[in-house]
């Protein structure tokens, strides 16, 4: 695009670098770690909801063991802790 008045070249030219200078350098890395928290929260469902269907399943075969709640219990508390750990760097990374 050329424009024939110097001056209001001049305009546009430093309007944009503001706008460029702007953007956040950490901005990829930020959306990066939002949709790895992302991720793992879908993972996290994903387990979830396959374990009830595994109970759902031993409860219709009457299966049942005698101590299931801690097992589960267990499992989920594993499956959250990739949560935590992203959710903590997520938000390091949000406060740099």
């Amino acid at each position: 695009m050329t424009i024939q008045r110097r001056g209001h070249a001049r305009f546009l030219y430093t309007m944009s670098q503001p706008i460029l200078g702007a953007l956040d350098p950490l901005l990829p890395i930020r959306i990066l770690a939002g949709l790895a928290l992302l991720a793992v929260i879908s993972a996290f469902v994903y387990v979830f909801r396959h374990l009830k269907r595994i109970e759902r399943t031993i409860m219709a075969d009457k299966l049942v063991p005698p101590e299931r709640g801690p097992r589960n219990n267990l499992v989920l508390i594993i499956c959250a802790v990739p949560i935590i750990v992203v959710t903590l760097l997520l938000f390091l990374i949000l406060n740099a």
